[in-house]
Protein backbone atom coordinates (compact mmCIF):
# COMPACT_ATOMS: atom_id res chain seq x y z
CA UNK A 1 0.00 0.00 0.00
CA UNK A 2 1.45 3.36 -0.99
CA UNK A 3 0.84 6.69 0.68
CA UNK A 4 1.25 9.81 -1.46
CA UNK A 5 0.37 13.44 -1.11
CA UNK A 6 -0.56 12.97 2.56
CA UNK A 7 1.11 15.04 5.23
CA UNK A 8 3.30 12.80 7.37
CA UNK A 9 5.85 13.13 10.15
CA UNK A 10 9.46 12.45 9.18
CA UNK A 11 12.51 12.03 11.36
CA UNK A 12 15.90 12.89 9.85
CA UNK A 13 19.01 11.38 11.41
CA UNK A 14 21.95 13.64 10.64
CA UNK A 15 22.73 17.32 10.14
CA UNK A 16 24.97 17.37 7.05
CA UNK A 17 24.29 18.42 3.46
CA UNK A 18 22.24 15.31 2.64
CA UNK A 19 20.11 15.71 5.76
CA UNK A 20 19.48 19.38 4.98
CA UNK A 21 18.50 18.64 1.36
CA UNK A 22 16.08 15.86 2.31
CA UNK A 23 14.58 17.69 5.29
CA UNK A 24 14.03 20.91 3.36
CA UNK A 25 12.39 19.09 0.44
CA UNK A 26 10.04 17.25 2.79
CA UNK A 27 8.90 20.49 4.44
CA UNK A 28 8.36 22.00 0.98
CA UNK A 29 6.09 19.04 0.21
CA UNK A 30 4.03 19.84 3.32
CA UNK A 31 5.39 17.25 5.75
CA UNK A 32 6.39 17.80 9.36
CA UNK A 33 10.09 17.15 9.87
CA UNK A 34 12.33 16.78 12.93
CA UNK A 35 16.08 16.84 12.37
CA UNK A 36 17.95 14.70 14.88
CA UNK A 37 21.53 15.01 16.11
CA UNK A 38 23.63 13.55 18.91
CA UNK A 39 22.76 16.55 21.07
CA UNK A 40 19.43 18.37 21.29
CA UNK A 41 21.30 21.69 21.15
CA UNK A 42 23.08 20.94 17.85
CA UNK A 43 23.59 24.30 16.13
CA UNK A 44 23.14 23.05 12.55
CA UNK A 45 19.84 21.36 13.40
CA UNK A 46 18.60 24.36 15.39
CA UNK A 47 19.44 26.77 12.56
CA UNK A 48 17.73 24.53 9.99
CA UNK A 49 14.57 24.32 12.08
CA UNK A 50 14.52 28.09 12.62
CA UNK A 51 14.87 28.73 8.88
CA UNK A 52 12.16 26.31 7.75
CA UNK A 53 9.02 27.36 9.56
CA UNK A 54 6.45 25.77 11.79
CA UNK A 55 6.69 22.32 10.21
CA UNK A 56 10.39 22.07 11.12
CA UNK A 57 11.83 21.08 14.50
CA UNK A 58 14.95 19.49 15.95
CA UNK A 59 16.05 17.20 18.74
CA UNK A 60 18.22 14.18 19.46
CA UNK A 61 18.49 11.07 17.30
CA UNK A 62 16.01 9.38 19.65
CA UNK A 63 13.61 12.34 19.48
CA UNK A 64 13.63 12.29 15.67
CA UNK A 65 13.20 8.51 15.48
CA UNK A 66 10.30 8.66 17.93
CA UNK A 67 8.68 11.60 16.11
CA UNK A 68 8.85 10.21 12.58
CA UNK A 69 6.27 7.95 11.01
CA UNK A 70 9.07 7.44 8.52
CA UNK A 71 12.75 8.04 9.19
CA UNK A 72 15.66 8.99 6.92
CA UNK A 73 19.17 7.85 7.86
CA UNK A 74 21.52 10.56 6.58
CA UNK A 75 24.47 10.18 8.93
CA UNK A 76 28.02 9.42 7.84
CA UNK A 77 28.03 5.73 7.05
CA UNK A 78 30.91 4.65 9.28
CA UNK A 79 28.95 6.06 12.24
CA UNK A 80 25.57 4.82 11.02
CA UNK A 81 24.97 1.89 13.38
CA UNK A 82 26.14 4.00 16.32
CA UNK A 83 23.59 6.68 15.41
CA UNK A 84 20.82 4.12 14.90
CA UNK A 85 21.59 2.62 18.29
CA UNK A 86 21.28 6.08 19.81
CA UNK A 87 17.99 6.56 17.93
CA UNK A 88 16.68 3.44 19.67
CA UNK A 89 15.50 0.16 18.18
CA UNK A 90 12.14 0.60 19.87
CA UNK A 91 11.64 4.03 18.30
CA UNK A 92 12.29 2.53 14.85
CA UNK A 93 10.35 -0.71 15.28
CA UNK A 94 7.74 -1.28 12.57
CA UNK A 95 8.72 1.88 10.72
CA UNK A 96 10.18 2.56 7.29
CA UNK A 97 13.85 3.56 7.49
CA UNK A 98 15.06 5.15 4.25
CA UNK A 99 18.81 4.61 4.30
CA UNK A 100 21.07 7.03 2.42
CA UNK A 101 24.28 6.23 4.32
CA UNK A 102 27.51 4.95 2.76
CA UNK A 103 30.40 3.26 4.63
CA UNK A 104 33.17 5.29 3.03
CA UNK A 105 36.75 5.94 4.05
CA UNK A 106 38.31 9.05 2.52
CA UNK A 107 42.09 8.97 2.01
CA UNK A 108 44.59 10.48 -0.43
CA UNK A 109 41.87 11.87 -2.71
CA UNK A 110 40.08 8.54 -3.08
CA UNK A 111 37.11 6.74 -1.55
CA UNK A 112 37.00 3.10 -0.50
CA UNK A 113 34.41 1.01 1.29
CA UNK A 114 35.15 0.24 4.92
CA UNK A 115 36.03 -3.47 5.04
CA UNK A 116 33.52 -4.03 7.86
CA UNK A 117 30.69 -3.26 5.42
CA UNK A 118 31.94 -4.58 2.09
CA UNK A 119 32.83 -7.80 0.33
CA UNK A 120 30.13 -10.30 1.28
CA UNK A 121 27.94 -7.73 3.02
CA UNK A 122 26.99 -4.03 2.92
CA UNK A 123 25.96 -1.30 5.30
CA UNK A 124 22.38 -1.71 4.09
CA UNK A 125 22.38 -5.40 4.98
CA UNK A 126 24.00 -4.84 8.36
CA UNK A 127 21.50 -2.09 9.11
CA UNK A 128 18.62 -4.48 8.41
CA UNK A 129 20.23 -7.12 10.64
CA UNK A 130 20.70 -4.54 13.40
CA UNK A 131 17.04 -3.47 13.07
CA UNK A 132 15.14 -6.68 12.30
CA UNK A 133 11.76 -5.10 13.13
CA UNK A 134 12.37 -2.06 10.88
CA UNK A 135 11.70 -1.91 7.13
CA UNK A 136 15.01 -0.73 5.65
CA UNK A 137 15.08 0.59 2.09
CA UNK A 138 18.32 1.82 0.52
CA UNK A 139 18.07 4.59 -2.06
CA UNK A 140 19.71 7.70 -3.55
CA UNK A 141 23.03 7.01 -1.79
CA UNK A 142 25.05 7.20 -5.02
CA UNK A 143 24.21 10.83 -5.93
CA UNK A 144 25.08 14.35 -4.90
CA UNK A 145 22.57 15.68 -2.38
CA UNK A 146 21.02 18.37 -4.61
CA UNK A 147 20.10 15.80 -7.28
CA UNK A 148 18.46 13.52 -4.73
CA UNK A 149 15.61 15.99 -4.38
CA UNK A 150 15.89 17.88 -7.68
CA UNK A 151 16.63 15.24 -10.35
CA UNK A 152 14.99 17.33 -13.07
CA UNK A 153 17.84 19.83 -12.90
CA UNK A 154 19.54 17.64 -15.48
CA UNK A 155 18.39 17.75 -19.14
CA UNK A 156 17.71 13.99 -19.30
CA UNK A 157 15.90 11.68 -16.91
CA UNK A 158 18.30 9.91 -14.54
CA UNK A 159 17.36 6.79 -12.61
CA UNK A 160 16.57 6.35 -8.93
CA UNK A 161 17.58 2.93 -7.65
CA UNK A 162 16.16 1.44 -4.46
CA UNK A 163 16.27 -1.94 -2.71
CA UNK A 164 14.90 -3.61 0.40
CA UNK A 165 13.24 -6.75 1.74
CA UNK A 166 9.71 -5.40 2.22
CA UNK A 167 7.63 -4.91 -0.95
CA UNK A 168 5.19 -2.42 0.60
CA UNK A 169 8.02 -0.34 2.04
CA UNK A 170 9.69 -0.20 -1.37
CA UNK A 171 6.41 0.89 -2.96
CA UNK A 172 6.20 3.74 -0.45
CA UNK A 173 9.74 4.82 -1.29
CA UNK A 174 9.03 4.66 -5.04
CA UNK A 175 6.00 6.93 -4.52
CA UNK A 176 8.05 9.36 -2.43
CA UNK A 177 10.73 9.48 -5.12
CA UNK A 178 8.04 10.54 -7.59
CA UNK A 179 7.07 13.32 -5.18
CA UNK A 180 10.73 14.36 -5.20
CA UNK A 181 10.55 14.63 -9.00
CA UNK A 182 11.97 11.30 -10.11
CA UNK A 183 10.53 10.15 -13.45
CA UNK A 184 12.51 6.91 -13.71
CA UNK A 185 13.02 4.51 -10.80
CA UNK A 186 14.00 0.86 -10.53
CA UNK A 187 13.55 -1.75 -7.79
CA UNK A 188 16.87 -3.62 -7.64
CA UNK A 189 15.60 -6.35 -5.32
CA UNK A 190 16.36 -7.21 -1.71
CA UNK A 191 18.58 -5.29 0.69
CA UNK A 192 21.69 -7.20 -0.43
CA UNK A 193 21.61 -5.06 -3.59
CA UNK A 194 22.92 -2.26 -1.34
CA UNK A 195 26.34 -3.73 -2.09
CA UNK A 196 26.12 -2.31 -5.61
CA UNK A 197 24.65 1.12 -4.92
CA UNK A 198 27.20 1.63 -2.13
CA UNK A 199 29.97 0.74 -4.59
CA UNK A 200 28.40 2.94 -7.26
CA UNK A 201 28.52 5.93 -4.94
CA UNK A 202 32.33 5.84 -4.91
CA UNK A 203 32.29 6.74 -8.62
CA UNK A 204 31.68 10.39 -7.79
CA UNK A 205 35.41 10.95 -7.18
CA UNK A 206 36.32 9.99 -10.74
CA UNK A 207 33.34 11.84 -12.24
CA UNK A 208 34.08 15.01 -10.26
CA UNK A 209 37.72 14.86 -11.30
CA UNK A 210 36.76 14.46 -14.97
CA UNK A 211 33.92 17.00 -15.13
CA UNK A 212 34.72 19.47 -12.36
CA UNK A 213 31.17 19.29 -10.99
CA UNK A 214 28.58 17.02 -9.39
CA UNK A 215 25.79 17.74 -11.87
CA UNK A 216 25.54 14.23 -13.29
CA UNK A 217 23.51 11.10 -12.65
CA UNK A 218 23.02 7.58 -13.94
CA UNK A 219 20.74 6.78 -16.88
CA UNK A 220 19.81 3.15 -17.50
CA UNK A 221 18.93 2.39 -21.12
CA UNK A 222 16.76 -0.72 -21.23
Amino acid sequence: MTIRNKSMKYGILGTGDVAHAIATKLTELGHEVMMGARNATNEKAANWAKANGERASHGTFADAARFGERVFNCVQGIHSLEALNAAGKGNLSGKLLIDLANPYIYKDGHISLDSKWSGTTSLGEETQKFLPDTKVVKTLNYLCNHLMVHPRQLPEAIIGFYCGNDADAKAEVAALLKDFGWEDTLDLGNISMSRYTEMLGTFWVAALSATGNMDWGIKLVR
